[in-house]
């Protein structure tokens, strides 16, 4: 059973696959610094919530503690490069009712001491869908129901109030989304 087990894992190793947690992060390693972003987009603020997301994914999933610069053993910074929430969806009277919010970032993971690249992957990019009228909204889906408008109160909503409140709504997911992604490529590798 050993024999097979250990063939089992240098078949996945050789094809490049790893396990998790056997990424870009060299043995031994404890400590993380994350850095905020450089935000090259005009969402102001996006750049702080997504380092708080990362720092919050990285905390709730271990192993690495996050700490301030000096004291990390590797660094994790990057940039968002693009966020952009574009019409994919339009009513019969050329009305934009869903929309698809895109957030793309690059990041590089560098050990701190010797500044050797870990890992850098130029292009991340998560999307998130979400209605923007009333009509286009389901109310009784578990991301709706997350979120802060109440079923009830939809009739009364002008399509703006729907619109942004499903927007304010979308990027915290996609920022929350792009997070778990960011430590899935730190970490493990892909």
């Amino acid at each position: 059973m050993k024999v097979l087990l250990t063939l089992a894992l240098l078949a996945l190793a050789g094809c490049g696959y790893r396990l998790a947690g056997t990424g870009a992060v060299p043995e031994g390693t404890e400590t993380i610094a994350i850095h905020l972003f450089n935000n090259h987009t005009r969402e102001i603020g996006l750049e702080v919530r997504l380092q708080r997301a990362i720092e919050d994914e990285f905390r709730r999933r271990g192993p690495l503690r996050v700490v301030r610069d000096d004291d990390a053993d590797v660094v994790l910074s990057g940039d968002v490069r693009r966020f952009s929430n574009v019409p994919v969806a339009f009513s019969a009277t050329d009305e934009a009712v869903q929309f698809q919010g895109v957030m793309q970032v690059g990041l590089r993971l560098v050990e701190r001491k010797s500044k050797h690249v870990l890992r850098q992957v130029d292009a991340l990019q998560a999307s998130q869908d979400f209605g923007a009228v009333s009509g286009t909204v389901v109310a009784t889906s578990p991301h709706f129901q997350r979120g802060t408008i109440d079923a009830r109160d939809l009739p009364n909503l002008t399509n703006v109030q729907i619109g942004l409140t499903r927007r304010r709504e979308a990027v915290t997911d996609l920022i929350d989304q792009m997070a778990r992604e960011v430590y899935a490529h730190a970490m493990e590798g892909f």
